[in-house]
């Protein structure tokens, strides 16, 4: 297997030190697999051996990690569901507990005091909330029930739909954060620290992208797969006049207010006195009808379409 755009070859026998020092972004997957360094002159296959883990799809989120543009379907599609979310699980903690801590310590440090540099930690704090939330219900919520129906159990009560429903993108605040910086930053801060922060918010936004995709183009299907080979329960259908519509509800529409508000799921239940499945019910088909899946995506509709007042929404 070879990295086209700089002749990295990745195989069994590939040297591994050789090949990271060639590509220092791959020691993101080292860490993911919880491999340390020091690792002589031993081979890829020879390093799986060592710490137990399986060669073929280590060497698969190598070369997804090498060259994500170019990466076999064929091959991801072959990696285990248990590999996946052992990867996604070690990728959590590593986005929670260094990567966004350090890119905001580096904000903190490379620009002066003042309202600009509140702002934008600010924005970074409520960034990092976001990610927070986001990665906190996958690990409680929808990865368990990945290693339940896995091992066999099926949960009547939810599905991958519920999970997809209420999947925001979370890549969009970064990607936006980065282009604020480039044009529109009206002060000078420390210019080396601040060039450290663009490159960490640029690896970042990287390998959250690679996150997703995993996510919502590998593990999903898979466990779509998998849910077939089991008595699944559908959840609760809206009636005819609301789901088979194009249209929103007015129950619909109070969720995407809700949504554009910043309220949670479970904030949206409580003020509409319905459960949390419910909400989420609505939001996959909102979803469905307007094609919108991004909660910043549903404000802008919600503005657009007169929903709500740009005045109301949180800070």
């Amino acid at each position: 297997m070879q990295c086209p755009s700089d002749g990295c070859i990745i195989n069994r026998d590939t040297k591994l030190a050789p090949l990271i020092r060639q590509r220092m972004d791959l020691t993101f997957v080292l860490n993911l697999f919880s491999i340390p360094l020091g690792l002589g002159d031993k081979t890829i296959q020879e390093v799986c051996d060592k710490y137990n883990i399986d060669c073929p799809n280590f060497i698969t989120l190598l070369h997804l990690q090498c060259q994500p543009d170019l990466a076999d379907r064929n091959q991801l599609e072959q990696l285990d569901a248990s590999t996946i979310l052992s990867y996604l699980k070690e990728s959590h903690n590593y986005f929670l507990n260094y990567r966004l801590p350090s890119i905001r310590q580096k904000f903190a440090a490379a620009l002066p005091e003042g309202n600009t540099r509140e702002t934008i930690l600010s924005y970074f704090k409520e960034y990092e909330k976001e990610v927070n939330d986001h990665m906190h219900y996958e690990d409680e919520v929808f990865f368990p029930y990945v290693a339940q129906l896995i091992s066999g159990n099926k949960q009547a009560h939810y599905s991958v739909k519920d999970f997809e429903a209420r999947h925001d993108n979370i890549e969009e605040k970064l990607e936006d954060l980065i282009s604020l910086i480039l044009k529109y930053l009206p002060i000078r801060g420390d210019a080396f620290l601040l060039s450290d922060v663009l490159d960490e918010l640029q690896t970042c936004d990287r390998d959250l992208n690679l996150h997703t995709f995993l996510e919502d183009k590998v593990l999903v299907p898979k466990i779509e797969k998998i849910e077939q080979t089991h008595t699944v329960i559908e959840p609760v259908k809206e009636s005819k006049s609301s789901s088979e519509n194009d249209e929103l509800s007015d129950r619909e529409k109070e969720i995407v207010c809700g949504v554009a508000k910043g309220m949670s799921n479970k904030e949206i239940a409580d003020e509409l006195f319905i459960s949390i499945h419910t909400v989420i019910t609505h939001r996959r088909n909102i979803s469905r009808k307007l094609s919108i899946h991004s909660t910043a995506g549903l404000t802008v509709y919600a503005i657009l379409n007169n929903l709500i007042d740009i005045e109301t929404l949180r800070p």
